[in-house]
């Protein structure tokens, strides 16, 4: 993807939430980091599943973007970890793969979204957006708070 097309799906909106980003692929997790930075949140990169563990003891994002195959462990066993931590406070996953959608897994999970890779980065910055104002609620992007 050219430097103008990026740029193009980067515009900035300030809406300032914490996302991690759990991929082992850099150039995909820095496109990532860069799209949503460039929107105004804070990003925080784990390579691999034992440093998102580590981070999600500690902190609380706003939404997750989760790819599946991790070096060291299978992105499903961080979304259960994730609900464990969090009960009630459910943070929004977005799972990204290579692999087809586990129809048992998603079931299991339900996850916000998934996302085949490749995939458009505007799609992927749209949906973690769009999870946030679902999750958070935010009156000013027009979503009404439940």
């Amino acid at each position: 993807m050219g430097r103008l097309a990026l740029d193009r799906h980067c515009e900035t909106d300030a809406m300032g939430k914490k996302i991690l980003v759990i991929d082992d692929d850099t150039l995909i997790s820095k496109m990532i980091d860069l799209c949503l930075t460039k929107r105004g949140h804070s990003v925080s990169v784990s390579c691999s599943g034992v440093d998102a563990v580590k981070y999600l003891v500690e902190e609380t994002p706003d939404s997750v973007v989760l790819d599946i195959r991790l070096p060291d462990c299978e992105g499903w066993f961080i979304a259960a970890l994730l609900d464990e931590l969090r009960g009630a406070g459910k943070v929004p996953v977005i799972v990204t793969s290579v692999l087809e959608p586990d129809r048992r897994k998603v079931a299991q999970f339900q996850p916000y979204a998934y996302i085949q890779k490749p995939f458009d980065m505007g799609r992927l910055v749209q949906t973690v957006e769009s999870s946030l104002r679902q999750y958070l609620g935010n009156p000013e992007e027009g979503t009404e708070a439940s």
